[in-house]
């Protein structure tokens, strides 16, 4: 993690001054309790340290334990808590023991040390020798933290009688801990003596103010032996001090029904026992819901105040820790030395009451430590008026076999999103790019929050914090040190927290995850994207179970802001992109064989996030990149869903490294993707330049291939003589035959029966046609077989074979429906209309043209030709449907008067003409509009539209 490590020296004097900007107001606490030891003993009660600590002690504390969990050291947090537990016990201890001041002052210095050794240092500067020598010294610091508690259970009177043992004891501890220390390998001097110095006189003066409490020490044995067993008895008044539950959010949208569930839930509870886990991933607001629940009105009148019980488990980085969270959130006073054994008499002994343990996540994934925190829920549960309610960064509750309601938070809504936005910034309700920027941070109630605040302090509108966040990312997202109040500290805690650096495979995971932004599949990962990993489903399990992988559908994904959390370069590993890149090539080659002959399922699936990887290549990267990503997934996208951001990137990059020839590719490929945007025009510039780069190379293959591309888009424009073009198709033809391309023949008889059939000369065309249809089924070019068969249907129309124009157009769409390809199954579609027209079935003809705006709108993604929407419109028009009729028409109309093709003017003239015929069915077309309407319709079908126009 990019932040500086602690470093008391430069903390101490900033944070001592400002304490309440960092830590939460100090309250009493019980003190460690260790295991029930066996003897006579065991029910004396220890007091605490907190009733006479000095202050300058509590202040180094808190510092120390609040800072301590942002350094990015295994050990280093836990370290740091036995330290302070030592330093608690010997200010305890110190009045009866002189050994327990010398073994104070160590353990200062030694936490200073520790800060001064990390001072200033990243993650990645640590040395691994430094971690194992903490590790080391965690290890012979918990020996001397238990043998003081050992001490520490003994009531003071009897700390005081036996002193000299206890002496003895102590100065073990520091002797063990002078040889723990020289083998530790910081060798630094300490230069922070005076500060250590002004503690350890603040701490004597603190001491000789409490000297009072001491005098019991005169007192004889019959004067000890009440005060020793009053020490046994709870004290029922300890429900009335338990803290009150926080208050709601003042702003609080989208959760109305999930709250009224969950309180039902509750209200139910002993009609059907269930407890709450309510997961999701930090920020989704699973706190704010669950307070209120817990304040609900409902739930009040069931549980009174004392007995609704807000546990929070943030901090709680140990067992021990989370023993004593829970025992002062229910206010206990019984002090037996049995901490756990405590808690669940208290819970047995009460009324029904309710638990809420908050951030449950922080004690449940202690190291080695999940055991014991599993064993005190079981037996929680095991109360029978005791009711949980978890909230967990995890996909999955605890205990498995506790019967939870489980609620997994997911994002609000767009109401909800833009209620909370302008709740904080009232002026953004009327910003028109609003709803671009919730989405892209994914209604995600905190960073909506925190992205309304800063535009209120900025003045920003939604566009500018649009740019403002693709530029800077989530730190953005607030600048607080918590993580109610900065994005970054909240997903931090799930990035970096213990699960995770078990296992740093985990974060490859999730790197290769967050750059896919559709999601995907475990069978995808596991054989493409991350088959890499060693240990994919443990990683998978760590991601699940900290919230920052989504499941739904078997489709893994990760959150918007997450995504862009991750993605940040002082994060995001370089090493991911390049193997991912790769990835994504070898995956497509992979599946060549099958682009443009047959729908590819998987490819379809991830075609979203084969473009967010392919779409970072640079020039730097290797060439192939751009040929066995970017233009194989462009052929892709030309047969089954025409797109030009993904063809226009490839040439970029083409053209700036400068390779001729890879531009020319990509621009025969751009071409093809053009015309199946009916964009004909622009496809004949792309055709032209890549010619003129194939000659400059002298590539006479390419360069041929080039010229069928020009003339196949003189087909569409119809701007170049017949002549011209048979010499164009003539030209590439010899240069094939010269070489034994025999596909590249094929091509030419193609060409040469599209331009027969387009000068009239029909049974010419049929002859290439044929010719053409059998030498692309033997060289098993089935995207050119499928087009010469359209042409072959038309052909068959304008003869009037209208039967065996039916029977290819049927046999090529059934074909284009079975292997995926939407726009053959376009073009197929709308000539079956067509012929249906023109037979007079004009229902059947009215279902045709439906389909075709379906595919125009789902599969391709592209607004219905005009044709399209003309046959539609006279289909209506028999059919008489005059009113969906002329706004077919209308809409006909718009899309040839918007699209400035050659010829787009006499196609406006038909649909004029169809137009005017709607008020008057009698009407008779100009010489003019006759010749217009033979552009698409044949004499027989004209007659057929013409003899009337209405069907009464």
């Amino acid at each position: 993690m990019p932040t500086c490590t602690f470093c008391l020296p430069c903390f101490s004097a900033s944070a001592t001054k400002n304490l309440t900007k960092y830590t939460s107001p100090v309250k009493p606490e019980p003190a460690h309790h260790g295991k029930e030891t066996t003897g006579s003993r065991t029910d004396i009660t220890r007091p605490t340290g907190f009733e006479y600590a000095g202050q300058a002690t509590r202040e180094f504390l808190n510092i120390v334990d609040n800072v301590a969990p942002i350094v990015p050291v295994p050990g280093f947090g836990a370290a740091v808590k036995i330290a302070i537990n030592i330093i608690k016990a010997c200010d305890e201890s110190q009045a009866a023991l002189e050994s327990a001041k010398e073994l104070k002052s160590r353990i200062q210095a030694l936490v200073v040390m520790f800060g001064d050794e990390l001072k200033g240092k990243k993650e990645d500067d640590i040395r691994a020798e430094l971690i194992h020598d903490i590790d080391i010294l965690n290890k012979d610091m918990k020996s001397i933290s238990t043998n003081l508690d050992k001490i520490m259970s003994q009531h003071r009177l009897l700390l005081w009688f036996y002193r000299n043992r206890n002496e003895s004891k102590v100065s073990e501890c520091v002797t063990r801990l002078n040889h723990s220390i020289e083998k530790f390998t910081l060798k630094r001097d300490i230069d922070n003596t005076n500060m250590l110095t002004q503690l350890e006189q603040q701490n004597r003066e603190s001491h000789t103010k409490n000297q009072e409490q001491f005098k019991l020490i005169q007192l004889g044995m019959d004067d000890v032996k009440p005060i020793l067993n009053s020490g046994q008895q709870g004290d029922a008044s300890s429900l009335s001090s338990r803290s009150p539950i926080p208050a709601n959010l003042a702003i609080f949208h989208g959760r109305d029904s999930l709250v009224n569930d969950l309180v039902n839930v509750i209200i139910a509870r002993f009609e059907s026992r269930q407890h709450i886990f309510l997961s999701g991933p930090g920020g989704m607001g699973k706190t704010s819901t669950a307070l209120a629940v817990m304040n609900h009105e409902k739930v009040k009148d069931c549980f009174a105040d004392h007995l609704r019980v807000w546990v929070p488990c943030i901090k709680a980085t140990s067992v021990s820790l989370f023993l004593d969270t829970l025992h002062t959130s229910l206010a206990i006073s019984k002090r037996t030395g049995d901490i756990r054994g405590n808690i669940l008499s208290e819970l047995r002994a009460s009324p029904p009451i309710i638990v809420l343990l908050d951030n449950f996540e922080t004690p449940w994934n202690v190291p080695g430590e999940q055991s014991e925190v599993e064993h005190l829920l079981r037996d929680m549960n095991q109360i029978p008026h005791v009711t949980l309610f978890v909230t967990m960064r995890s996909s999955s509750p605890p205990c498995g076999d506790i019967h939870w309601r489980h609620v997994n938070l997911q994002a609000v809504d767009n109401t909800a999103a833009r209620e909370i936005y302008t709740s904080w910034h009232s002026e953004g309700d009327a910003d028109p790019d609003l709803s671009r920027l919730l989405e892209l941070i994914g209604n995600m109630p905190l960073a909506v929050t925190l992205m309304a605040k800063i535009a209120k302090m900025t003045h920003l509108s939604a566009a500018g914090l649009v740019e403002e966040y693709n530029r800077l990312g989530t730190p953005m997202l607030g600048q607080g040190l918590d993580a109610e109040n900065s994005m970054d500290v909240c997903i931090g805690l799930s990035v970096y927290s213990s699960r995770m650096k078990a296992l740093p495979e985990a974060f490859d995971l999730l790197c290769i995850i967050s750059m896919l932004p559709t999601g995907t599949s475990y069978q995808i990962l596991s054989k493409w994207w991350a088959s890499k990993l060693r240990n994919l489903t443990g990683a998978l399990d760590v991601l699940k179970s900290t919230s920052l992988v989504e499941e739904r559908n078997s489709t893994y994904f990760v959150l918007p802001v997450i995504q862009r959390y991750i993605l940040d370069p002082s994060r995001f590993k370089g090493k991911v992109r390049t193997s991912m890149m790769e990835m994504a090539c070898a995956f497509l080659k992979h599946h060549e064989p099958q682009i443009g002959k047959m729908r590819i399922a998987t490819l379809s699936e991830e075609e979203g996030n084969l473009e967010a990887v392919l779409l970072q290549a640079t020039t730097t990267d290797p060439p192939h990149i751009i040929r066995d990503g970017l233009l194989l997934l462009a052929h892709y996208q030309q047969y089954h869903r025409p797109y030009v951001h993904v063809i226009k990137y490839a040439l970029k990059l083409a053209r700036d490294i400068g390779d001729k020839t890879l531009q020319g590719d990509i621009l025969l490929c751009y071409h093809g993707i053009l015309h199946a945007l009916y964009q004909c025009d622009e496809a004949l510039k792309q055709a032209q330049e890549a010619l003129d780069l194939f000659i400059s190379v002298s590539d006479k293959k390419k360069a041929a291939m080039s010229r069928l591309a020009i003339d196949h888009s003189f087909s569409y424009c119809r701007i170049k003589p017949f002549q011209t073009r048979k010499k164009i198709i003539k030209k590439a033809q010899a240069y094939f035959k010269s070489v034994g391309d025999e596909g590249g023949v094929g091509l030419c008889y193609l060409a040469l029966g599209v331009l027969f059939y387009q000068a009239g000369k029909f049974q010419t065309a049929l002859t290439s046609l044929k010719e053409a249809e059998s030498i692309l089924q033997k060289v098993k070019n089935w995207p050119k077989h499928a087009e010469c068969t359209q042409i072959l249907a038309l052909v068959y129309y304008w003869i009037g074979q209208y039967d065996l124009a039916s029977s290819l157009v049927t046999s090529s769409l059934e074909e284009g429906k079975r292997i995926g390809n939407p726009a053959r199954c376009l073009e197929m579609g709308r000539m079956l209309g067509l012929i249906m027209s023109v037979r007079g079935e004009y229902k059947e003809s009215l279902e045709q043209f439906f389909y075709c705006i379906t595919v125009c709108k789902n599969e391709l993604g592209i607004m219905p030709h005009g044709l399209i929407l003309e046959g539609l419109g006279l289909a209506w028009a028999k059919l008489g449907k005059t009113t969906d009729a002329l706004k077919a028409f209308e809409e006909s109309q718009q899309q040839y008067l918007s699209q400035h093709y050659n010829g787009s003017e006499h196609d406006v003239t038909c649909i004029n003409f169809f137009l005017k015929s709607l008020e008057n069915p009698q009407l008779k077309p100009t010489p003019v509009e006759l010749s217009a309407m033979r552009r698409w319709y044949s004499d027989d079908h004209i007659d057929k539209i013409l003899s009337p126009i209405y069907m009464h």
